[in-house]
């Protein structure tokens, strides 16, 4: 029975070593401050090892990261939070894997904010893309050697060795809707969509989480299709108005933080 017991608290202290061994970085230094600069300059970056630096972002934009969602998944709370600009600067106490940025990021929202939210499925109105009757345009990727790239501007969509689907969500950012992919369409494509976008359809304030009048994007070309139009003729595809399941994250409460 001596020997049983020791054998037992062995495993106990070696799983307990174990779980203290993995325990996950944190972002362990970080400097939340107001943004007074009056313009409306945006920049945001986080390394691979996890260090942030961001100047003029609103918190609803880092809450896109944080839950990797476009902007009007995101509901609930006060209008401070996508309008209200801060400069945030935030050091994990070490070097982080990429799976564990997300996280770190929604734990110091959490506490500095003291953001409080959940997540639930509700029935919106959504885009459905589908192959247009005479027959998709796009052509099939290529090079297989490459990553693949995406590049997005005011009514510019480009994306070289990617699929329908991650196709499907960009339209989403610039249409402010949920897109679902029914094109039927597998593998890995290069898509080129041009469009004169119409107001909201700019990656504006609720889709991209920008500040009201914040906008790094090139102008569009003047005159041009419409974003419906463009889809069908330059890609064979078309977009239905529809109603669908989406989840989202629903602000319970938040807070403004203490400046440090």
């Amino acid at each position: 029975m001596a020997v049983k017991a020791a054998v037992t608290l062995l495993i106990t202290t070696l799983t307990g070593y174990a779980q203290s061994a993995v325990e996950p970085p944190k972002y362990e230094v970080a400097s939340i401050k107001p943004n007074t600069d009056g313009d409306s300059h945006l920049a945001f970056r986080i390394e691979p090892s996890g260090p942030l630096a961001a100047t003029g972002i609103t918190l609803k934009r880092l809450m896109m990261t944080a839950y990797n969602v476009q902007g009007f998944r995101i509901v609930g709370g006060p209008d401070w939070v996508a309008s209200r600009r801060w400069n945030v600067e935030a050091r994990p106490d070490r070097a982080a894997a990429p799976n564990q940025i997300r996280p770190m990021l929604r734990a110091l929202l959490e506490d500095r904010f003291q953001l409080r939210s959940h997540s639930e499925e509700r029935q919106l109105p959504v885009y459905e893309l589908s192959v247009d009757r005479k027959g998709s345009k796009v052509q099939a990727a290529k090079d297989s050697e490459t990553e693949g790239a995406v590049r997005v501007g005011a009514g510019l969509i480009q994306l070289t060795k990617n699929t329908a689907a991650t196709f499907a969500s960009q339209l989403s950012y610039a249409l402010g809707r949920p897109v679902i992919d029914k094109t039927g369409l597998s593998g890995e494509f290069d898509f080129e969509l041009e469009w004169t976008p119409e107001p909201g359809e700019d990656g504006g304030p609720t889709t991209s989480g920008l500040p009201p009048g914040a906008s790094d994007q090139p102008a569009s070309t003047p005159n041009g299709p419409s974003i419906f139009t463009a889809v069908r003729e330059q890609l064979g595809f078309r977009l239905k108005s529809a109603r669908g399941p989406v989840e989202v994250i629903v602000i319970d409460d938040v807070r403004v933080p203490t400046a440090n």
